[in-house]
C-alpha cells in the first residue's frame, strides 16, 4: 500500500480505491488508523466528500470514537446531494451501528463497574 501511495501522490481516484481497501479489511492491522491517516491527504480531507465520511465513520466506530463517528455520518449526511437515497441508507445504518456499538460499550462498562469490577 506504502509503494501505491508513493506513487498516486495526490490523485483521489487512487486515494479512493485505497480508502475503500481500508473500509473493507475490517481486521487488517491498523486498518482504521491507516484510514484515518489517508483521509488526511489533501486529495481527501475536503470535509465534504459522503463517501470519504462514510468510511471515516467507520473507522471511528473500530477504534470505539463513537462521538467521532457520529459526527462524521452526520456531515456526510449534510453534504449529500438532495435525492441520494441509496447513500443516505448507508449513513443512517452507519450511524445506527455506531449508537448500538457506543451503547454497548457503555453497558458492558456499567456492567463491569456495578460487579465491582473496574472498567
Amino acid at each position: 500500500m506504502d509503494e501505491v501511495l508513493t506513487e498516486a501522490e495526490e490523485h483521489p481516484k487512487t486515494l479512493h480505491v485505497l480508502l475503500h481497501g481500508l473500509w473493507l479489511g475490517q481486521d487488517l492491522d491498523w486498518g482504521a488508523e491507516r484510514l484515518l491517516a489517508l483521509n488526511s491527504r489533501p486529495a481527501l480531507a475536503t470535509g465534504t466528500d459522503p463517501i470519504v465520511l462514510f468510511r471515516v465513520a467507520g473507522a471511528l466506530r473500530r477504534l470505539a470514537r463513537y462521538d467521532e463517528g457520529v459526527s462524521a455520518v452526520d456531515r456526510a449526511i449534510d453534504c449529500l446531494p438532495p435525492g441520494d437515497i441509496s447513500v443516505h441508507a448507508d449513513l443512517v445504518r452507519e450511524r445506527f451501528l455506531i449508537c448500538a456499538a457506543r451503547d454497548l460499550h457503555q453497558h458492558q462498562s456499567h456492567t463491569r463497574t456495578s460487579n465491582g469490577v473496574p472498567s
